[in-house]
């Protein structure tokens, strides 16, 4: 006779089912069981005029909602990431935070990823209460999701944009903003941002219980199939196609594109739509790292890395620079008419004025250079 001995079941595997059936009830009442409108891309386009300003600045930060140093309460690196943005966006007068996902993590083995409701403690505890200076508390955060965000309730972030605080600017999963900035000639920027989650992963490779909330979610909102992913890519082709008078194409999403992290599942498809129209650069996070691939002759895009707003981790294989594990911070970057420069900010250790150190810095040209205007 064979004998079977039932292992007690794991503490998290409870506290992560606990979570999803708390998210899944709240959008069954909060919306009838029904895919809420906007969790399909949006239709209109989120215009922005900076007529004073003859150069448009701004911050790309990514996964940064951790509130500490491992999975402790205390505000550890992410603080000193935002003090040093603090100081950034004072000394350039920053006009807005462009925010790569990853925003709310599980902090504790009591906690849970991301949120459950608009009421959710969090949005004091990791971000109201964190990026609450006088120049950042102002900034509106263009914002994408992150893994961890689909994990329990991620119609919630978007219906807090909606309805609590539009300054945390997430109207859809799929949303374009269009930014006019200059005195006399003015500088168009095109800004696609998207949900990459749908591109990166397949549901049938999910096996790990913490990712169960990201499984679930995808399935329920139908976002996993074939169809969904090609009328995904369809939507991103046709906002390229229809902005190509633009001065400067980006497009922000949560997973990267550099080197060997370009080459899973349906990235290389996204990859192709953003080479084939000349897109000026992608931004995204996941990868805890800060990193860069600049454009090149066969490319005009230039790919950045900008995951290390409160965590550390490796990086992608086949950049061009990147600092190493361990390293905290972000990206700064200013548009001008003809030119972008930008800066990655290392924030592990302030000076006495709170400001980072500059760790690289670089430039790329407008699109014209690549695509000359007739």
């Amino acid at each position: 006779m064979i004998q079977t001995s039932k292992r007690p079941t794991p503490r998290c595997f409870y506290i992560v089912s606990l979570s999803l059936f708390i998210s899944s009830l709240y959008i069954t009442l909060s919306f009838g069981g029904l895919l809420p409108s906007f969790l399909e891309p949006s239709a209109k386009i989120y215009e922005e005029s900076y007529s004073d300003a003859e150069t448009l600045d701004f911050l790309i930060i990514g996964d940064w909602g951790n509130a500490g140093k491992g999975r402790d309460l205390k505000h550890g690196p992410q603080a000193n990431v935002s003090k040093a943005m603090e100081f950034v966006a004072n000394q350039h007068n920053s006009k807005f935070i462009v925010n790569v996902g990853d925003n709310f993590y599980k902090r504790s083995a009591k906690d849970y990823q991301g949120i459950l409701s608009v009421n959710d403690s969090k949005w004091e505890e990791i971000w109201l209460n964190v990026y609450n200076s006088t120049k950042l508390k102002r900034l509106p955060w263009y914002t994408v999701a992150g893994n961890h965000d689909w994990y329990t309730n991620i119609t919630a972030q978007i219906e807090y944009s909606l309805t609590i605080n539009q300054r945390f600017f997430f109207p859809s999963l799929f949303y374009v903003r269009s930014s006019l900035f200059g005195k006399e000639i003015k500088t168009k920027v095109v800004w696609i941002h998207i949900d990459s989650n749908i591109f990166y992963y397949n549901i049938d490779d999910i096996i790990e219980i913490k990712m169960e909330g990201l499984k679930t979610n995808l399935l329920n909102f139908g976002l996993h199939t074939q169809q969904a992913i090609e009328d995904k890519l369809k939507w991103i082709e046709q906002r390229l196609i229809e902005n190509q008078d633009a001065d400067y194409i980006f497009v922000v999403g949560h997973h990267p594109l550099i080197g060997v992290c370009s080459q899973v599942n349906n990235m290389p498809r996204l990859l192709e739509l953003l080479e084939r129209y000349y897109v000026s650069a992608y931004f995204a996070g996941h990868n805890h790292v800060l990193e860069y691939k600049a454009p090149t002759k066969f490319s005009p895009v230039a790919f950045f890395i900008s995951g290390a707003g409160c965590k550390t981790g490796d990086g992608c294989e086949g950049r061009d620079w990147g600092m190493p594990k361990g390293t905290f911070g972000f990206v700064h970057a200013n548009i001008k008419e003809e030119t972008m420069d930008f800066e990655f900010i290392d924030a592990t250790k302030l000076n006495k004025q709170s400001a980072g150190e500059i760790v690289y810095s670089g430039t790329i040209n407008s699109r014209s250079y690549w695509y000359p205007k007739i």
